[in-house]
């Protein structure tokens, strides 16, 4: 079998490590800083590629520095739960096996638009976290996903520190050009400073190899055990049974700066007899546009599902799209759904993401909705159970469990 994704990839950042492995030697102690939350409605790269890390036997300290603690603390007393008010400011919550989950001391607001409230925030979140690594007799790595804390990077009494960028940072700041300038600055502190950098896309590897040699590019893959049972059709959500095929389908997050409107409308428009089928959360600006499309007769919008009935309704999918703009942000955009589909079984079309090119005759790219249209039909001719178990297979070579492991010796090389 040819070698996979993973392993093409890592060998553009320089030599493979060896196999012995951190997954079969001592354990670590991760410390993991990340902007996101760990409870979320869809789990991401961070929960993904932690709860791995914590079930291959080492321990993951899991810290959320994305929220001013004066905002959580209002939605804490709007939420009218006063009594539990500092347990959940200060509190570790074990929320897996080996991961403990804590809240960064971000005293000071806006601290990812301003370099002086983004200082104080680090020193205060390294000298929280020398409290959990001081007495510690496994090595410690900091496992760093927001730049803005690259401040705490030789801080914390770590052996050394990993930066793991999964996404153009800076362009998600979007039109706030104060915020833009200062995460970029903090993104590029981060590559020289730690000893390691992971980079989804091949412009984000280029980009900070210019600051760091270790940088490696290592894409994001997807949960293929979880999503796998979709390519059976009997499991099909109640709701979608009866549901008019054949059924185009995207499922995911419904931002302004993604999602391209404008196409699944003439998707939708060009192909009346195909039902569009749309699943996942709207946001404040982007309610509007999919409230639009669900007045047609051929889109059926069925909002956020949880992430354990996903694959229920993407069983539903007849093909699966991203239908992405194409901008400076999707430039370096590859999506956790594309490995979701494909441990479906679905063949998928994509617009606006270049890092998917290559991925034929799993993944097709179109430019416009005609190319689009015509990608989807030809697709819909692709769903043989030859076609379905290919597909399959490509996904199996690329899980959280390969890409974990990769990581893994990565930094066991270091040590």
């Amino acid at each position: 079998m040819a070698s996979t994704t993973q392993d093409r990839e890592v060998e553009a950042g320089g030599k493979q490590p060896a196999e012995d492995s951190l997954t079969d030697g001592q354990p670590l102690h991760v410390v993991c800083l990340s902007p996101q939350p760990w409870r979320v409605d869809l789990p991401t790269n961070r929960q993904q590629i932690m709860a791995r890390i914590a079930q291959s036997g080492h321990r993951v300290l899991y810290i959320e520095t994305g929220q001013f603690v004066g905002r959580h603390v209002a939605e804490l007393l709007r939420g009218g739960d006063r009594r539990s008010l500092l347990r959940q400011l200060v509190a570790t919550e074990t929320v897996a096996p080996g991961v403990r989950v804590t809240k960064a001391p971000t005293l000071v607001p806006w601290g990812h638009r301003y370099r002086r409230a983004a200082r104080v925030n680090s020193a205060l979140t390294a000298w929280v976290v020398r409290r959990h690594v001081r007495r510690d007799v496994d090595p410690a790595v900091l496992w760093l996903y927001d730049p803005c804390f690259a401040g705490c990077i030789g801080k914390i009494g770590e052996r050394f520190a990993v930066y793991d960028c999964v996404d153009d940072y800076a362009e998600q700041a979007g039109s706030d050009g104060r915020k833009r300038a200062l995460v970029a600055a903090y993104d590029r502190l981060a590559a020289s400073r730690a000893r390691l950098v992971f980079t989804t896309a091949k412009g984000l590897a280029e980009r900070h190899r210019t600051h760091n040699p270790k940088t490696y590019l290592v894409r994001n893959v997807g949960d293929f055990s979880h999503f796998a049972p979709a390519a059976d059709r009997s499991i099909v959500a109640g709701e979608l049974a009866s549901v008019r095929r054949p059924a185009i389908g995207f499922a995911g997050n419904f931002l302004a700066e993604k999602i391209d409107f404008a196409l699944l409308d003439a998707i939708a428009s060009r192909r009346p007899e195909w039902t569009v089928l749309l699943v996942g959360p709207a946001r404040e600006d982007t309610t509007a546009a999919l409230d639009r499309l669900a007045l047609r007769e051929n889109v059926l919008w069925r909002g956020p599902q949880a992430y354990e009935d996903l694959p229920r309704y993407i069983a539903a999918f007849d093909v699966a799209t991203i239908p992405y703009l194409r901008n400076t942000y999707t430039q370096s955009c590859f999506p956790l759904k594309t490995f979701e589909y494909l441990a479906a079984g679905k063949p998928v079309v994509a617009s606006g993401l270049p890092e998917l090119e290559g991925m034929g005759p799993h993944v097709v790219l179109a430019d416009d909705a005609d190319a689009f249209v015509s990608a989807v039909e030809r697709a819909l001719l692709q769903t043989s159970e030859s076609d379905i178990a290919a597909r399959q297979e490509f996904a199996a070579e690329n899980t959280w469990e390969t890409r974990t492991r990769r990581l893994l010796e990565l930094v066991a090389a270091e040590l």
